[in-house]
């Protein structure tokens, strides 16, 4: 007589929250990732290439899952957050058991180098995040080399761990150091980000209007405008709040604006992306590359005069006279 128990089926219902957000796909910057160093390195197998996807991408949608609660979101690719839909809980346990479905395909490849990568880039990825969260929910503001740092374990972590399951495959540029590329990858994506979430208008339409205000999240130009001048600590108290208002959230656009920490991030773009530029050239080129980073340039340009610093700044005497400081109704 043989016991039932211990087999497992397929259940869908435990999938739910995952397909939710995969039916609405991001820009799949990860994807077209391999797609570039594909051009480098010549992974041979072409199911293993589809693998090393499929692992980012479930990676990816997970990640997405989970940063939802921890930043408690309300929109995500313009739809509502999985959580809001299906509960905390489930969806905190779909991220997980998708975390170990990747880890298994990963398995799966047979190869050591890989199985380490996976590891290495996963325990980045969860460092990174957790200074993120600790800075948040400490209100201490870390300084622009943390903040980087802290980018290069988070965001640039799926990135490594695509180009070195690649390289774990690869058939040519075995030799080649891409890690310094690929971190200023993750570095620009995410400063690029920062800036369009509280500068472009076209992404409050996907997302609540200076989301990261909301979230009470130290991000790049947030940083610069609390430590250009800490004793001014508007800022830092409108963060504090974790504020939905639209009005207050316009004020505090204001004051990163006036302090110049909104064109001071776009500068910061266009520097890490000239640095992408010659890094790719001194590994032989790669034009699908540059593509895909002037493509994702394309919002950086737009935002020139939205974000460049007014004729008439904060003068040293307003800035430090409530008296003269703008208040709310002059908006």
């Amino acid at each position: 007589m043989t016991s039932e128990c211990g087999e497992h089926k397929a259940d869908p219902a435990l999938l739910e929250a995952f397909r939710y957000i995969n039916s609405v796909p991001g820009k799949d910057v990860r994807g077209k990732l391999v797609d570039c160093f594909q051009l480098w390195m010549k992974v041979e197998s072409a199911q293993v290439l589809h693998d090393i996807k499929e692992i980012v991408g479930k990676l990816h949608n997970a990640s997405l899952l989970v940063d939802d609660i921890e930043d408690n979101s309300k929109l995500r690719r313009g739809v509502p957050v999985a959580h809001s839909i299906f509960g905390v809980a489930t969806v905190i346990n779909t991220a997980n058991y998708i975390y170990f479905q990747a880890l298994q395909k990963c398995h799966q490849l047979n190869n050591q180098e890989a199985m380490d990568v996976f590891v290495k880039e996963m325990l980045n990825l969860h460092r990174g995040q957790g200074h993120d969260i600790m800075w948040r929910d400490t209100t201490r503001c870390p300084t622009e080399q943390e903040y980087c740092n802290m980018v290069v374990d988070k965001t640039g972590g799926l990135f490594r761990l695509a180009v070195g399951l690649m390289k774990a495959f690869a058939t040519e540029q075995k030799s080649a150091d891409f890690t310094p590329l690929v971190n200023n990858l993750g570095l620009y994506f995410q400063i690029r980000d920062d800036l369009i979430n509280l500068a472009d208008e076209e992404y409050f339409k996907s997302k609540s209007f200076c989301e990261d205000l909301t979230e009470g999240k130290f991000s790049f130009p947030i940083i610069h405008c609390v430590r250009n001048d800490e004793v001014d600590t508007r800022l830092l108290s409108i963060l504090k709040q974790r504020t939905d208002d639209t009005d207050v959230k316009h004020y505090a656009q204001k004051l990163m604006k006036e302090a110049g920490s909104l064109h001071y991030t776009r500068e910061k773009c266009i520097s890490i992306k000239r640095d992408i530029v010659s890094q790719i050239e001194e590994l032989g080129g790669n034009p699908p590359l540059l593509s895909l980073i002037e493509k994702l340039d394309v919002q950086v340009e737009a935002l020139g005069e939205v974000v460049s610093v007014p004729l008439s700044p904060l003068d040293g005497a307003a800035k430090n006279d409530p008296k003269k400081r703008p208040s709310l109704d002059e908006l």
